[in-house]
């Protein structure tokens, strides 16, 4: 499945800023995983599924260990601003996993929806990370297992 991390705005914020990098992951629990590890220090990370053709999505079972998470509901009723609000609502992976819950809504409601996991914990603070020896440092994570691949050489700084 297709996703976009979701990062906090700021530390405690309840918004969420849509991110730019592209998660391939086999559960919604996989990729909140990944996204997780490049979240800005202090903040909470979700995501959002999305399907890249129209339609519904397929009724897929969760995979291994996505049987009975629960997801509290990010919205975007504004329109596609890139900022998600908790709606209220919460989404558990049963019968299927929960990303496909959403994508399907997404259709009813008319605006997109992310998961965050609930209870989720702000992203530690980060240590500065030692200079090379040209004085720069560069950062590239590809994350793999379970199916989730990522790649990113970009900051974790959700777009703006």
């Amino acid at each position: 499945m297709k996703f976009f991390a979701l990062y906090e705005t700021a530390a405690g914020a309840g918004t969420y800023q849509l991110g730019a990098v592209e998660i391939d992951a086999a559960s919604t629990s996989a990729a909140v995983a990944i996204a997780a590890k490049t979240a800005p220090a202090g903040c909470r990370t979700g995501v959002w599924p999305y399907k890249a053709v129209a339609g519904l999505p397929d009724s897929l079972p969760p995979a291994a260990g996505e049987t009975g998470q629960m997801y509290d509901v990010l919205a975007e009723p504004a329109g596609p601003t890139g900022t998600f609000a908790p709606s209220g609502q919460v989404f558990g992976s049963f019968g299927a996993d929960a990303s496909g819950m959403t994508l399907s809504l997404e259709r009813f409601f008319g605006y997109r929806l992310g998961l965050i996991p609930q209870g989720a914990k702000p992203a530690p603070a980060t240590t500065p990370a030692p200079a090379s020896s040209s004085g720069t440092t560069s950062a590239a994570a590809t994350t793999s297992g379970g199916g989730s691949t990522v790649s990113s050489g970009g900051s974790a700084t959700p777009a703006g």
